[in-house]
């Protein structure tokens, strides 16, 4: 390896380091703030809750919500500053007509993973504690910890918030040629089965869970798929 290309490859080290650099310290900056705003937060994930009786088991295990929803809301609230500097990055070594699909599906990647998130928040939990709540034994008291039910309220929203982004990533892979409507056609049951299983595995492990994001993961598939013909065409009329 040549001198100019060392060079080349300590810059872009640098500049990579200088980069993560700014990520960690706005991430770190913005969760110190929000810990003094998490009982604030925690307040909108004890909206949802039916009426279920919360506790914590340990002195230490308040304050590890807190920490966790501080930096939870502060990757939420700094993804844009998070994103750009990733985009920065990256950018150099893409050609024009790539830096363009991957700035449209950015921005649609944002609007589904929001829509992904509202849409558990206000159909899909309450429809879910609803249903725990019912099949409870009056002979069994109810100790779920407060640890346990935040972890399971952020392991549904995060779920539903990256399933909501299979249209834009199948238009991302569609439009830079990776994929085909062929293969989804194709494949179609397969790819059904593998929903199910993907959402046996992100969701906890109950079958309400599960159906409730396999759904629309079917229903996105199907969505991704017209999307994927349409995209598709498109590329064909531009290469004649």
């Amino acid at each position: 390896m040549s001198n100019n290309e060392n060079i080349s490859v300590m810059s872009h080290l640098d500049e990579l380091r200088r980069r993560l650099t700014i990520i960690a310290a706005v991430n770190i900056g913005a969760a110190m703030f929000l810990f003094y705003k998490a009982g604030s937060i925690l307040d909108y994930f004890l909206a949802i809750n039916p009426g279920m009786q919360l506790v914590y088991i340990t002195p230490s295990e308040l304050l590890g919500v807190y920490i966790q929803l501080s930096f939870i809301m502060a990757f939420v609230l700094c993804s844009p500053i998070t994103g750009y500097q990733i985009w920065a990055f990256v950018k150099e070594g893409l050609y024009d007509n790539e830096k363009k699909y991957i700035v449209i599906s950015l921005i649609f990647g944002v609007i589904c993973f929001i829509a992904g998130v509202a849409f558990c928040y206000y159909m899909v939990l309450p429809t879910t504690l609803g249903f725990f709540v019912r099949i409870a034994i009056a002979d069994v008291e109810s100790m779920i910890s407060v640890k346990s039910y935040i972890s399971f309220i952020n392991t549904m929203l995060v779920s539903f918030g990256a399933v909501f982004e299979m249209p834009v990533l199948v238009f991302l892979l569609t439009k830079l040629g990776i994929m085909k409507p062929e293969f989804l056609k194709k494949n179609k049951g397969i790819i059904i089965v593998l929903i199910f299983v993907a959402a046996a595995i992100i969701t906890p492990p109950d079958v309400i869970s599960q159906i409730m994001l396999g759904i629309p993961m079917v229903l996105l598939l199907e969505i991704s798929t017209k999307i994927c013909v349409i995209v598709d065409k498109t590329n064909k009329r531009q290469t004649v």
